[in-house]
């Protein structure tokens, strides 16, 4: 489909298989949805007739065309047996929609206009493509096929005539449409739809069912029988209008039985198909229905029209299960019938039953509403994904790296002076480690256990939650000019106060930005504080330890002054010292030697992880997109859910 910005009007085309309606509104525009007349009526009969000289005709232009090859009705109902046949009669009526609405100056052209057509919910993806593709046809270039259950849930939730909150909407909803040829029943649960009761959603029971037994229940009365029979047989067409006006008469009745019994409904047709005349009156009372809905019925595998509908409904609710629906809501011209509405509240008594003021334009109208809401959904989804898609949150991480650095050199540091440090020293005072050089093998052995440890994840994650909560002022400043663009809150896009992405993780990994190798000089650091503990202030230590003491604060004193501190130092590194005398060197006074240098320690590993910033290496680069990446799938997530607040 085209870019949101180049429609200008938008189409909900509900072709049903009785009467069809097609409901319009300016793209870009907050208005209702408005229903077009079609040949001068709101809703059009769906039939389509040819005349040998003056072409196509639909709605009852069709159905009373004098003269006229073929006739055909119903042909919505037959696309799923027969899609070849009635496949191309679709076509052809869609394509006499478009031609009235082109003439009538509805859209500017059918290039810029976008249209929404209806279907079951049951329909499954192949053939609502195969039907999308008829319209396109037709010359509807920019289609698409929409579930008319999810129309009808639009409509309840944008036309506001059901006087019905989001919240409640929110609630799990069981929507049945009533049509002409059959009934769909859908459930719907956090948005997403359920088909119940067949395999398609539907079950073969519709209005147009009552056309016929009311039309035959007339035929069958008439004094005129035989002579009506055989018309119908030889002219096709001449059926479908007595049937056409069998409808309204029906409709009629349901239209007076909702202000109280007693009623009748009629009409007439005069068939000019002999010489003379052959006049067929259709009337309908409270007996003529009560006997119609009770009546067994060879296309309802012997059971009557209320009998079928209550089992369907049975149906639905025992496939449902534990699901049971709080909100049900009735669409199409078929659910005026006090039945639907009746037998509903008895099956499902706990739920509120809702239906609009004009039932049979709910599809068309939330169609329109439906196109709206996702072209706008998907204008909003681009600028959300654009901003994904830039460099804008790399650069943004990037920048503020250094605070991330800082953050995370603290508890890096503290794990290191309070437990590493000390443990290698404790090994080593213990003559588990021979010299002070494998001090530094055994420090970086154990750092390296410790970064890939759950440990120092958790330990680091703090910190790290700590800085992308400082970067939220500046994520919000590329999130709340669209949230303001498509009239959401600014809430919609904002970072939860509890978001995890998993930075510690990315630092401390195997492939990480830290890497033991890359922290000698601080292994070293410790190394000399072990020597510093020796030479100068750890000098005082050995020598206040007693005779043994003094012994080897003056040896080491003699060799520094022989050498020079450096080389003694250096020699110092590659000795055995006695275990005797390395536990002259209290844990005490290295642990205070230590500590003292502990921001030290704490610069040492920023300035480390921070020369890896200029110019930022790949390590580095990769840890920016991996932590951009994370952001970026919240604000994705965080798009589904804002996008359901669209309106």
């Amino acid at each position: 489909m085209e870019d949101i910005k180049q429609f200008t009007d938008y189409f909900g085309f509900d072709l049903g298989d009785g009467e069809s309606a097609v409901a319009w509104m300016r793209a870009g525009k907050k208005t209702e949805p408005q229903l077009i007349e079609l040949r001068g009526r709101k809703s059009v009969i769906t039939a389509l007739a040819s005349h040998p000289e003056k072409g196509l005709f639909i709605g009852e232009e069709a159905c009373h065309l004098s003269g006229a090859d073929w006739l055909q009705v119903r042909f919505k109902s037959r696309y799923l047996k027969d899609p070849a046949a009635s496949g191309s009669l679709v076509m052809m009526f869609a394509r006499e929609v478009l031609s009235t609405l082109v003439a009538d100056g509805r859209m500017d052209s059918p290039e810029t206009a976008c249209f929404f057509v209806g279907c079951p919910s049951g329909w499954p993806k192949e053939t609502r493509e195969a039907y999308r593709r008829l319209f396109v046809r037709a010359g509807m270039v920019n289609c698409e096929v929409v579930s008319e259950s999810r129309a009808a849930f639009m409509f309840a939730r944008e036309s506001g005539e059901l006087r019905v909150s989001d919240d409640l909407l929110t609630l799990p909803t069981l929507i049945i449409d009533a049509g002409s040829s059959t009934t769909d029943f859908t459930f719907v649960a956090d948005l997403a739809e359920r088909s119940l009761a067949s395999d398609f959603g539907e079950v073969s029971l519709g209005g147009g069912l009552l056309d016929k037994m009311l039309l035959e229940m007339c035929v069958r009365r008439s004094p005129q029988k035989r002579q009506l029979e055989d018309i119908f047989a030889r002219f096709p067409q001449y059926e479908a209008r007595c049937e056409f006006e069998a409808r309204r008469v029906k409709e009629m009745y349901f239209t007076q039985a909702r202000r109280g019994g007693g009623l009748r409904a009629e009409s007439a047709v005069k068939l000019y198909a002999g010489r003379t005349p052959v006049t067929l009156d259709i009337t309908c009372d409270d007996a003529d229905m009560s006997d119609i809905l009770a009546r067994p019925q060879e296309a309802l595998d012997g059971r009557s029209f209320e009998a079928s509908y209550r089992a369907s409904l049975e149906e639905a609710a025992a496939e449902l299960g534990g699901d049971q629906p709080q909100i049900i809501l009735l669409t199409g011209g078929a659910s005026r019938m006090p039945l639907i509405e009746d037998i509903a509240r008895e099956i499902f008594p706990k739920a509120q039953v809702l239906r609009g003021l004009e039932p049979e334009f709910a599809i068309a109208r939330g169609l329109c509403y439906a196109l709206r809401i996702d072209q706008k959904t998907k204008g909003f989804n681009e600028a959300v994904e654009a901003l994904i898609r830039s460099e804008d949150m790399e650069e943004l991480v990037l920048a503020r790296m250094p605070e991330l650095f800082g953050a995370v050199s603290a508890p890096l540091a503290d794990r290191l002076v309070d437990d590493v440090a000390p443990e290698v020293f404790a090994l080593w005072r213990a003559g588990g480690l021979k010299t002070f050089d494998d001090i530094g093998g055994e420090l970086s052995a154990r750092m390296g256990r410790l970064m890939e440890g759950e440990e120092m994840k958790a330990a680091l994650r703090p910190a790290v939650s700590d800085w992308i909560m400082r970067l939220r002022p500046d994520i919000e400043a590329l999130t709340d000019p669209i949230c303001d663009q498509f009239e959401l809150p600014r809430t919609s896009l904002r970072l939860p106060d509890s978001l995890d992405i998993g930075a510690a993780q990315i630092m401390v990994g195997s492939d990480s930005l830290i890497k033991t190798d890359q922290f000698k000089a601080l292994i070293d650091l410790i190394v000399a504080t072990v020597l510093a503990s020796i030479f100068g202030g750890g000098g005082l230590a050995l020598i206040a330890a007693g005779p043994p003491g003094l012994i080897s604060g003056f040896v080491l004193g003699l060799l520094a002054g022989i050498v020079g501190t450096e080389t003694a130092e250096r020699l110092l590194r590659r000795a055995e010292l006695p275990v005797a005398v390395r536990k002259l060197l209290t844990m005490g006074y290295f642990r205070r030697s230590l500590n003292k240098r502990r921001g030290e320690i704490r610069a040492g590993i920023c300035a480390e992880l921070e020369k890896q910033l200029d110019p930022p290496s790949e390590a580095a680069r990769g840890m920016v997109r991996d932590i951009a990446a994370s952001i970026e799938k919240q604000l994705g997530r965080m798009m589904e859910r804002a996008a359901l607040l669209i309106h």
